[in-house]
């Protein structure tokens, strides 16, 4: 089951960077930025889609949650260690309350 919800969560965190990449690119639909938007629209609707399948076998919570969380532990990652944006102590215990927020939901 958590295959599942982290496959969705992958799905939506790989949207989210291709949007941010998209933004960076000032909103451009020239070429490469047409491109960029419409693969970052092509995965978070494949991720949707998946996500539409588990609802019909998962707990409707657990559903929701896992991949959101996933998706939120997967960012701040990017985050730090990508673009070398720092966090507050505030959201690095956000951080961990999420990591244990999924522990305790699988």
């Amino acid at each position: 089951m958590f295959i599942k919800f982290l496959i969705v969560g992958i799905a939506f965190t790989i949207g989210d960077v291709l949007m941010k990449i998209w933004s960076n690119q000032n909103y451009s639909f020239a070429s490469t930025g047409l491109l960029t938007f419409l693969t970052a629209l092509f995965i978070y609707g494949a991720g949707f889609v998946y996500y539409g399948l588990q609802l019909k076998t998962n707990n409707f919570g657990v559903a929701t949650l896992l991949p959101i969380v996933i998706n939120i532990l997967l960012v701040l990652l990017l985050t730090v260690f990508y673009y070398h944006e720092p966090l507050s102590s505030k959201q690095w215990i956000g951080a961990f309350l999420g990591i244990a927020a999924v522990i305790l939901l699988h």
